[in-house]
């Protein structure tokens, strides 16, 4: 009885897809959404699917990114978490590689956050939802979808998560729960796209399995550094860089777990105070192959090796070090990609990659500033070239230090760099800019143990005031900048109508 039940209210959310798009409205829209969210429950419930290795994707995620599709206009989508499955995606064939990698890696990073992403980009919107270990995600095609209907779209991927978490979890009584929690990372892990993202991944297994605060260590070359800790954990402790003499870059060192106990911190001297029970510890040194990549730190008192956590973290350590592996190294290669090699900024390729991006649609206003490090080729041939690098790397941190997250920072030329500020009116931005030169000119830089002074000429160009066009901001901003170096340098000017 209940599979009819459910397979009439399938027909009738198809029904009222089959309405919206003969309407074509927003509101018919968001009640073809409705329509879908109700078949989506029972299919969920009665008929979960099944993902296998290298069959088709879960059918309850096929039927909703086909009623997503005719309802708003998706193309491609993305899932994470299922039973048996790695991350799968449904696409149109033409959807490109970079589109691909791009909506996999926010599924992922919803998965593990747990929040709802909604990215505007030149291939259109992507929509996508999580609730660790599980995410969903769909592109829409039409840049100029209304934030309504990506909410709309985010209700029913949320409840396709919800229906995916409900059917494992009822596997899961049945199999051994701690077993089959150990075996999620790698079905994460094979989709990964981004290294925080299977770093996060990790620690909030280990979490969840050692019922331990956790977090990851990366090794770096002589050093170590903590990528992510997982929730319950001290957030103060991500990007610390840990001594070498630290229990944790000893067991990366030595290949080793190493635990500590009473006032010793896990990982030595220069991190964060914490209360004592936290700084104790026991890292395990995660391997790819016969090369230590990392290190899994699970706080608190060492685990009885007689306990089932202990039995579990074993596929756990074995499966994360590889895929660690694997992460980083995409993410350096995406880093080269996108990565100023000197300064570490955003280069110029992924500086204009997110203006063009800022153009789709009406977007709302936004400042660009340009900087030039005055009197740079003098300091270059009176101190060397090694010298000038180390200028434009001060530089870059106070430019760095200078804005808000989400604002971004880039090196554009020799010595010349962009402030990209969205969501800024033209006075804010001018705040920015003066700020930015105030903070060199104030900041002395050392070279071979000499301070020297640095200056920086600004333009500062803002939309839709006075700039009518987010395409004229970099040629309105490069007059201004050029009217500040004729002004005598250690300015800021700001573009007016004429540029």
């Amino acid at each position: 009885m209940r599979r009819w039940v459910a397979l009439l209210l399938q027909v009738g959310g198809a029904g009222v897809v089959a309405v919206a798009i003969w309407r074509g409205s927003v509101w018919s829209l968001l009640a073809a959404a409705g329509g879908a969210a109700l078949a989506l429950g029972w299919t969920i419930r009665w008929r979960p699917g099944r993902m296998r290795r290298r069959g088709p994707p879960p059918l309850g995620f096929r039927e909703v990114l086909d009623l997503l599709r005719r309802a708003t206009g998706a193309t491609a989508g993305w899932v994470v978490g299922p039973v048996d499955g790695p991350l799968e995606v449904l696409r149109d064939d033409d959807v490109a590689a970079d589109v691909r990698r791009r909506g996999a890696a926010l599924v992922q990073l919803a998965s593990v956050d747990g929040r709802l992403h909604v990215v505007d980009d030149a291939e259109g919107t992507y929509v996508a939802v999580g609730d660790f270990p599980y995410g969903a995600g769909v592109l829409l095609a039409d840049p100029d979808r209304s934030r309504a209907i990506a909410d709309a779209t985010a209700l029913e991927l949320r409840r396709f998560v919800a229906g995916m978490r409900l059917t494992e979890d009822q596997a899961a009584a049945s199999r051994g729960g701690a077993r089959v929690l150990a075996a999620r990372l790698s079905r994460i892990a094979s989709g990964a796209q981004t290294l925080e993202g299977i770093g996060r991944a990790g620690v909030e297994l280990a979490e969840q399995l050692a019922q331990r605060r956790a977090a990851l260590v990366l090794a770096t070359g002589d050093s170590a550094r903590v990528l992510v800790v997982s929730g319950a954990a001290d957030r103060r402790l991500v990007g610390q860089a840990l001594a070498t003499e630290s229990p944790v870059a000893r067991a990366i060192a030595t290949g080793v777990p190493i635990a500590t106990r009473g006032a010793e911190d896990v990982f030595g001297t220069g991190v964060p105070e914490r209360r004592r029970s936290e700084r104790a510890g026991t890292a395990y040194p995660l391997t790819d192959g016969s090369v230590v990549v990392g290190a899994l730190v699970l706080l608190g008192p060492p685990l009885d090796p007689d306990t089932p956590p202990v039995e579990d973290l074993g596929p756990l350590l074995a499966e994360l070090g590889p895929r660690l592996a694997a992460a980083r190294a995409v993410h350096d290669a995406e880093q080269r990609a996108v990565v100023d090699s000197l300064t570490g900024l955003r280069n110029r390729r992924e500086f204009e990659r997110t203006l063009q991006a800022y153009t789709i649609g009406t977007p709302p206003s936004a400042t660009l500033i340009y900087i030039d490090l005055d009197h740079f080729k003098q300091l270059n041939d009176t101190l060397g070239h090694a010298a000038g690098d180390a200028a434009l790397k001060h530089v870059a941190r106070l430019l760095e230090a200078a804005v808000r997250d989400g604002d971004l920072v880039a090196r554009i030329g020799g010595e010349e760099f962009a402030v990209w500020l969205p969501r800024t009116p033209q006075r804010e931005g001018m705040e920015v800019a003066e700020r930015i030169r105030e903070s060199v000119a104030g900041t002395r830089w050392h070279w071979s143990g000499s301070p020297y002074s640095l200056a920086t000429s600004c333009g500062v160009a803002a939309y839709p005031e006075p700039i009518g066009d987010v395409r004229n901001l970099p040629a309105a901003a490069d007059a201004a900048l050029y009217r500040a170096k004729q002004a005598g340098r250690n300015r800021v000017e700001k573009a007016s109508r004429s540029d």
